[in-house]
């Protein structure tokens, strides 16, 4: 070091996200660095150096990051290297460096998780070596928590519907929108009416509607048009093989994009897959309506093959418990309607295949249900390689 220069504060973020790259790296199977290296067009020697921390990556680089590590989103990945870049600029103290770090975080809420894990890195942070603020960065979860931040896709709403904002969505469960829609429908009330306002929301916490078959359908029905994707995961797939009950008009509907159902437990009687023959059954019963569905029949090779997907979940059985558990009880199917708006309905019952005696029990969950069922929903779909 020459007379007068100071060692700069290493850049926690960076260092971060090189042991992220390098976790990654070894989920792959052992690619070497060399082999990334090359994918990203750089020199060997430089991108170990981005994976120890001490160079930064490029945001002109983020294409071929994505499309080397597979499981990283592009939007995420290129906010993580602008904050990267923008914390370099001050690291002539932690005490700086920390400043910034929540200037970014109140800049971008998104990655509050991240920050918020920093504070045992601040208290090392300009005297310790590479190795002791890589152990500060796994003890504190920083690894983790920035990657879950960069292999989530974010929601992607327009102005008008983050103004309109009012439900769970997947990545952002609780959002400054939904306070600030209150906030707007309160200002415009008469403060007479305040406490009768605000006693009937206390009123409806935690009571979530009881919802029939025939209520769902009506709905579906009246909302068609608004959803954009369904997810359903379910107990035993029998219950999707009756094509006359089961609603797969969805499909055809021009701004609809795809459903997905897993289940749990392997068909009794079946030969061939579950999606092959919920395929057959409804080519025929198009077919036997020929002049009614010429429209769909035009299309349904290509249409089932873009917007259908069926899969087995026999290797996520405990995650699909999980999911299908409502306030200790077992349920056998819970669907999740994503809308264009971005809210995200869900609701759950126990109704099985073959059942008409017994009503069965549905219902719509309340707010933190179906913020955890979310996370849990990513969790076991993740598992099976199918993102949304």
């Amino acid at each position: 070091m020459g007379p007068g220069m100071a060692e700069k504060t290493r850049n926690p973020l960076a260092q971060a996200l090189g042991l992220v790259l390098q976790q990654m790296r070894d989920k792959m199977g052992g690619v070497s660095s060399s082999e990334i290296a090359a994918s990203l067009g750089l020199a060997a020697s430089h991108y170990r150096m981005i994976e120890a921390g001490s160079a930064l990556l490029q945001p002109a680089r983020a294409i071929k990051v994505v499309q080397t590590f597979d499981t990283l989103e592009f939007v995420p990945l290129c906010q993580v290297l602008v904050c990267i870049q923008i914390m370099d600029g001050a690291r002539s103290s932690a005490a700086d460096m920390r400043i910034l770090a929540d200037v970014l975080k109140e800049a971008n809420p998104g990655m509050a998780p991240v920050f918020d894990r920093f504070d045992g890195v601040w208290r090392v942070l300009d005297n310790a070596s590479t190795s002791e603020l890589g152990k500060a960065i796994t003890t504190d979860g920083i690894d983790d928590a920035l990657c879950d931040f960069l292999t989530t896709e974010p929601v992607t709403l327009g102005a008008d519907q983050m103004d309109h904002f009012m439900a769970p969505t997947y990545q952002h469960p609780l959002s400054e929108q939904l306070y600030s829609q209150i906030g707007n429908i309160l200002q415009g009330l008469a403060p007479f009416y305040l406490d009768t306002v605000l006693q009937l929301i206390d009123n409806l916490r935690d009571i979530t509607p009881r919802v029939t078959p025939e209520e769902l359908a009506r709905w579906e029905a009246a909302h068609k048009s608004r959803i954009r994707y369904i997810i359903g995961i379910v107990r035993k797939p029998e219950i999707i093989l009756d094509v006359e009950t089961f609603d797969y008009s969805f499909l055809w509907q021009d701004d609809f994009r795809r459903m997905f159902v897993m289940y749990r437990d392997d068909p009794e009687a079946l030969d061939g897959s579950v999606y092959d023959k919920i395929v057959g059954c409804l080519r025929r019963k198009y077919e036997a309506e020929r002049v009614r569905y010429e429209r769909v029949l035009e299309v349904f090779d290509s249409t089932v093959r873009e917007k259908l997907a069926v899969r087995s979940g026999r290797d996520v059985r405990n995650g699909i418990d999980g999911l299908l558990l409502h306030r200790d009880m077992p349920m056998n199917n819970l669907w999740f309607y994503f809308m264009a708006s971005g809210y995200v309905v869900p609701f759950i019952d126990d109704a099985q295949p073959g059942r008409t005696s017994v009503s069965p029990y549905g219902t719509s969950l309340d707010y933190d249900e179906t913020c955890q069922k979310l996370v849990q929903l990513r969790e076991v779909c993740g598992d099976i390689g199918f993102t949304f």
